[in-house]
């Protein structure tokens, strides 16, 4: 199930963020506004078009943060295998696990060790 919806979220992302879409959308709009205004635009018309935006964006909003949380978790251990892999220092490792307060005194620490070594 879960391999599933990830091949149905990729499709669905890569759908949405292809470059037809946006003409698409257009003659979707056009079209949906001449029937509109062949049938005088009635009270249900409006309640359709907005449902359907609403649970539009809704859906995709979802989608996008599925991928984006995917797309972040990959490059964080892309990231954390660099780090053990190289000399720089072990306790970079999983920084975004921790909270902002600690990632500053990482900051400013390795801001410091960075200005001694240019001195």
């Amino acid at each position: 199930m879960r391999w599933r919806f990830r091949q149905i979220s990729d499709l669905a992302v890569s759908w949405a963020g292809h470059r037809v879409l946006p003409v698409a959308l257009i003659a979707l709009v056009v079209i949906w506004t001449a029937i509109g205004l062949n049938f005088s635009f009635p009270r249900r018309w409006f309640l359709l078009t907005n449902t359907l935006c609403t649970l539009t964006s809704f859906f995709v909003v979802l989608l996008l943060q599925h991928a984006q949380n995917r797309d972040t978790k990959a490059l964080h251990t892309k990231l954390d295998e660099l780090i053990r892999s190289s000399e720089a220092g072990n306790h970079w490792i999983a920084a975004e696990k921790k909270d902002a307060d600690a990632i500053d005194a990482m900051r400013l620490q390795h801001q410091v060790q960075a200005s001694e070594k240019q001195a």
